[in-house]
């Protein structure tokens, strides 16, 4: 493409990137798509089940209006199961993670300011916010640019390898260590002591984390095995791992 003018380019680049979402989408949905009508499934015929048994103890459109309810609430972040004494959705632990999230712009969704005076806070918090991780992200780039530089400038020198290969290595060793570093032990640790989690959906969390995906459909829960807090401090420190490493990544 180095003959092409600009427009021209950037319009291949439009076109190959929206062949590149639409196959996304296909894949996706010929993956998801069966599960799904599975589940619907599955929730129809306990919703028929249960009006077939307390039907007539129900006034008709009730139990539809309750679930209408509880799923709007849910929508916000807002528990309506469990037991009442369990900690709210907005105690320290979480509203800790809430602002972690905002700050490096992982934004699960799982949590969202219900208030007006929540919201307006939100928008100035992230406003303020988000360039002070950037300068963040910055110094710790310069900081830590002469110790990710001198192993690729020993391998140069002992190894007598062309610059390019070397700038290859050294991307593949960064890569290794970003990865078991920031997803494969966290992921472990994850897998170790949240006891119904799986090693696959814990990668898949601690990839999301740290990618800034952060697409909010699987949290570790406030589980029998593990303290909230505990967890709650492991997730935080690997946000505030995963924002500093895009900065690395990118010198």
């Amino acid at each position: 493409m180095g003959g092409l003018r600009p427009w021209a380019r950037y319009g291949l680049l439009v076109v190959g990137h929206l062949l590149a979402l639409g196959l996304g989408a296909t894949v996706f949905q010929a993956l998801e798509g069966p599960s799904a009508r599975r589940l619907q499934a599955e929730l129809r015929a306990e919703l028929a089940a249960f009006q077939a048994k307390h039907g007539a103890c129900l006034p008709p459109g009730a139990l539809e209006e309750l679930l209408g309810t509880a799923l709007a609430t849910q929508a916000h972040g807002v528990s309506s199961l469990g037991n009442s004494s369990e900690a709210s959705n907005w105690d320290l632990p979480s509203a800790l993670l809430f602002t972690a999230s905002i700050l490096s712009t992982t934004g699960y969704g799982h949590m969202a300011p219900l208030s007006a005076g929540g919201r307006a806070f939100c928008v100035v918090y992230a406003a303020l916010g988000l360039p002070a991780s950037l300068a963040l992200v910055a110094t710790l780039h310069h900081c830590l640019l002469p110790a990710l530089s001198c192993p690729g400038a020993w391998v140069v020198v002992h190894w007598q390898l062309s610059p390019a290969r070397a700038a290859l290595l050294q991307a593949v060793a960064l890569g290794l260590l970003v990865a078991s570093s920031f997803v494969l032990l966290p992921a472990l640790v994850l897998w170790g002591l949240q006891g119904d989690s799986s090693l696959l959906g814990a990668i898949y969390f601690c990839f999301s984390s740290v990618s800034t995906i952060g697409l909010g459909d699987l949290l570790p829960s406030h589980g029998h095995s593990l303290h909230p807090m505990i967890y709650h401090v492991g997730q935080l420190a690997l946000l505030g791992g995963g924002t500093p490493l895009q900065g690395v990544r990118e010198g």
